[in-house]
């Protein structure tokens, strides 16, 4: 009896044991695949209406996380963490850029795809879909300025849960989050508060609290519901100073301080987030 008995046992643990290594390597090549397939994104010239000014996109490479963000505080390059999901190198922006034509990096910057058609990882190209041109050529036309800096060594980290993450769709590669549908506000007219307030938010905002600001439960983002209780003056003690009501520090948000936002910038993004995100709760 034991012997039939161990047998099946053996098999049932050998067999369990060889679902869980397939299970494995389902998920290993499904994330790999994600990573490393091709995407079509059109390479298109950049048309400004006016000559790129350095000086402009110095303030939007700020506002955007290009400098004072992702890459370091003057694009030297960074580390950028989601936790027990991935660790990977922002990579060093004087190393990277003059390998690309500015279409090749406004291509990069709005569909999150690289030169090889592959995707990016780990680049918040979803908050730069809406970018218009002249912004674009104007960050561009600044970085071109950087001074040429020692190239941050490579990285990429991703856990087990991480890829799993990739294969049911929970957290994505940059080409695969933008989405295409969303108008570039860029491109719009920008003559109301609300308007310019629309264009800064998808730009700004929506990388820590998602697209449609309520928040990204993956990273631990709120929803920007909370400018409900604030007032124009409390909103602009936050962007300003990184000081919530009560005096509380976001440490997300320890950028804003040193980006330079101006009075109207805090405006118009209150007038938005007021109507269309905070009344909306009230």
């Amino acid at each position: 009896m034991r012997d039939p008995l161990c047998r099946i046992v053996a098999w049932s643990a050998g067999t369990a044991a060889v679902l869980v290594l397939l299970g494995f390597a389902v998920i290993f090549g499904l994330s790999e695949w994600r990573m490393r397939r091709a995407y079509e994104a059109p390479l298109v010239p950049l048309h400004a209406a006016r000559p790129a000014d350095p000086v402009a996109g110095e303030h939007w490479a700020r506002l955007v996380g290009c400098l004072s963000g992702c890459h370091g505080d003057e694009g030297e390059g960074g580390r950028e963490h989601i936790e027990g999901i991935v660790t990977h190198t922002a990579p060093t922006l004087s190393d990277v850029l003059p390998s690309y034509s500015d279409a090749e990096l406004a291509r990069l910057i709005r569909y999150g795809v690289k030169r090889d058609g592959r995707s990016a990882i780990g680049m918040t190209s979803y908050t730069f879909w809406p970018l218009g041109d002249r912004e674009i050529a104007d960050i561009v036309a600044r970085l071109r300025q950087l001074p040429a800096t020692p190239p941050l060594p490579r990285r990429l980290d991703l856990t087990l849960r991480g890829r799993v993450a990739l294969v049911t769709g929970e957290w994505k590669v940059s080409a695969a989050q933008v989405d295409r549908t969303i108008p570039r506000w860029g491109e719009l007219p920008r003559r109301t508060p609300f308007e310019r307030g629309r264009y800064l938010a998808s730009v700004i905002c929506s990388e820590c609290h998602g697209l449609d600001f309520r928040g990204i439960a993956l990273e631990g983002a709120p929803s920007l519901v909370v400018v409900a209780a604030y007032d124009p003056g409390q909103f602009r003690t936050l962007i300003r100073e990184n000081r919530a009501i009560g005096g509380r520090r976001i440490d997300p948000m320890g950028w804003t301080p040193g980006v330079g936002f101006s009075d109207e910038e805090i405006g118009d993004l209150y007038a938005f987030l007021r109507e269309s995100i905070g009344a909306a709760s009230q």
